[in-house]
């Protein structure tokens, strides 16, 4: 037997001891579970944010589940909502874990908000529908129009 057949039966043997002891280990504590279930991007190619928490996912997990941190935008199963919602035009990203404790997430005033990936800055406008839907709300946004200055984001 070639010694590279020796490894890969030696590999495969570890991962299946892996799986057993997963499957028979305790169960997750509270707070890896609920990071299990963040919303993050399943892909690299066509990240959206949404314009008014940050929230960066690809336009088709916007559309099946919406943005888990604003769900009265609507967005889940509504294209041109989404459309109007979300935009590609953001600069940077900061995965954040553990909200209420990160320092990132209370500099990008997400602290209150999922764990997920985070745009640092957004450039785009809601329509003014949406606009006063959410100052009805007395909810606030992060997105800025274009060319308005950075250091002005509210």
């Amino acid at each position: 037997m070639a010694e590279e057949d020796r490894y890969d039966e030696g590999e495969a043997q570890m991962e299946e001891e892996e799986e057993e002891e997963e499957e028979e280990g305790e169960p997750l504590p509270p707070k890896v579970e609920e990071l299990a279930q963040a919303p993050v991007p399943d892909q690299l190619k066509g990240v959206r944010s949404c314009m008014r928490c940050g929230l960066v996912k690809t336009l088709d997990q916007f559309l099946e589940y919406g943005c888990e941190n604003c769900p009265y935008l609507d967005m889940a199963g509504n294209h041109e909502r989404c459309n109007l919602c979300t935009t590609a035009f953001f600069e940077g990203q900061a995965a954040v874990m553990d909200p209420g404790e990160s320092w990132a997430a209370k500099w990008l005033r997400v602290d209150a908000h999922l764990p997920g990936v985070y745009a640092i800055s957004i450039t785009g406008q809601f329509d003014k529908e949406i606009e006063e839907e959410l100052e009805n709300r007395g909810v606030r946004w992060r997105c800025r129009p274009v060319g308005s200055d950075p250091a002005a984001m509210p």
